[in-house]
């Protein structure tokens, strides 16, 4: 059974590819849009944009959960370690490790986060574009 998690990012994936192919057939024909395609683009835009961060809050997600399972792994082995007689010193290095394994894993959604942040964010600089883009439009008497 997929992991529920996973599913709701592969749905969201999918929702931004089909928002991203309906952009992509008006923007090949972007110096011969009408007005309305113009303001349908814009609409599309603003769907990939709440894909994307819907992408970003996934991945976020997951980096905090790494970072707190780091905690508490690293806790566990400390307690683990003393249990066995180690010194406090050598408990302490010695957890270190698994919580380093699980902020490795934490660092990759961090990367992942911040690029889709990034694709949210160019997308509403395109809205804004088509918006000026209606603007002169509507100025120019078209």
């Amino acid at each position: 059974m997929e992991d529920i998690d996973l599913k709701e990012l592969k749905q969201h994936e999918k929702s931004h590819e089909n928002y991203i192919k309906q952009i992509k057939v008006l923007d090949d024909r972007m110096d011969h849009l009408a007005p309305y395609e113009i303001a349908k683009m814009q609409y599309l835009y603003t769907g990939a944009e709440r894909q994307a961060w819907a992408i970003a809050a996934w991945h976020r997600k997951k980096q905090r959960y790494y970072e707190g399972m780091a905690e508490i792994a690293q806790g566990q082995e400390y307690k683990e370690m003393r249990e066995q007689g180690k010194t406090g010193t050598d408990g302490q290095y010695l957890s270190r490790i698994s919580k380093g394994e699980m902020l490795v894993k934490a660092s990759s959604h961090e990367g992942d986060y911040i690029s889709w942040r990034g694709v949210a964010q160019t997308y509403e600089r395109a809205c804004n574009s088509l918006k000026d883009i209606l603007k002169s439009i509507e100025v120019q008497g078209g």
